[in-house]
């Protein structure tokens, strides 16, 4: 945890969550995960996941405070406040055989985000290709600092064929993604999917077309293989980049009914298009500290009229 916010953290203590969610303004809470799961994890590298006790303390957290939303409900936009709508991003496996029995089995609906190209295990993720390197670097003794972006993805390949890491063979035997088969019966259980981007780049990496089409090929994806009645797109690590332009073209395209950013908890002022919360952040205990912390920020930036997303 960073200074600011260990500062936010101690001055939130004394709040109540009333007080702290208190204005007409106020958005909707939208925590997002990656992974839950206990013990280790090759991607851990990228993200600080909850154990499953961790994250049942999240969901009870939650549940005390703010009332689950479907993505439909968000959409239509009617009655959000104390409200919350959760997700999670990447289509790992650990969402199918960890975290939805745990929503079913505490009422809570979600959405899954993910990148058509790594469904069924076609294909992996940059960073976690950096990840698994890392550990294979770690194991022997080395330290790496491994580039990691999309821009990198060449390298990383290369690397893992230098060092005798075969991806095809590391997908069948791990398989760190869910299937499409998988993603049905979510679908069928109640659950929403949706799109998070074509194979997952930097979109700030990207100029406007190629946003685009990262966007439109996995909506393409999602319509083809589901049956949304809410077509719904988180952006990957960030909508930073993406102009006002791009949002233009997805609502005059149709391409999407929703889509998401991940800047916490901020006013947009982009129609449709909210901000999510990462619970993976480092150094919190708990849901309670990072929510109350995040409240209290938007409070302080509302002060100042920084609690809206600024767009070029």
């Amino acid at each position: 945890m960073n200074i600011r916010n260990k500062i936010l953290t101690a001055v939130a203590k004394p709040f109540s969550l009333a007080s702290l969610g208190s204005g007409e303004e106020v958005p909707v809470l939208l925590p997002f995960y990656h992974i839950v799961k206990d013990g280790e994890h090759p991607f851990q590298y990228n993200y600080r996941f909850p154990s499953i006790s961790r994250f049942k303390k999240d969901l009870d957290f939650l549940l005390t405070h703010f009332d689950p939303i479907s993505l439909e409900e968000l959409y239509k936009g009617h009655n959000l406040r104390n409200t919350f709508h959760l997700s999670f991003d990447d289509g790992l496996r650990e969402c199918y055989e960890v975290i939805a029995p745990i929503l079913k089995e505490k009422g809570v609906p979600a959405t899954f985000f993910v990148n058509p190209a790594f469904v069924d295990n076609h294909d992996l993720f940059h960073r976690y290709k950096a990840a698994v390197l890392h550990q294979f670097f770690a194991k022997q003794g080395v330290a790496s600092d491994l580039q990691n972006t999309y821009a990198d993805l060449l390298s990383l390949d290369q690397m893992a064929e230098d060092v005798g890491l075969d991806w095809e063979a590391y997908l069948q035997k791990e398989s760190p993604y869910m299937t499409l088969e998988q993603l049905h019966q979510l679908e069928k259980d109640g659950f929403t999917v949706g799109a998070h981007s074509w194979d997952h780049p930097e979109f700030w990496l990207l100029d406007e077309e190629h946003q685009l089409d990262e966007i439109r090929e996995s909506m393409e994806w999602l319509t083809a293989n589901f049956s949304p009645a809410v077509k719904a797109f988180a952006f990957p690590f960030t909508d930073e980049g993406v102009s006002r332009d791009v949002f233009d073209a997805i609502r005059r395209e149709r391409l999407c009914d929703l889509t998401f950013g991940t800047a916490g908890l901020k006013l947009d002022p982009e129609k449709k298009h909210y901000q999510r919360l990462a619970m993976e952040q480092d150094g919190f205990a708990c849901a309670s500290q990072l929510v109350k912390m995040e409240f209290l920020s938007f409070q302080m930036k509302r002060l100042v009229n920084k609690h809206v997303v600024k767009r070029e």
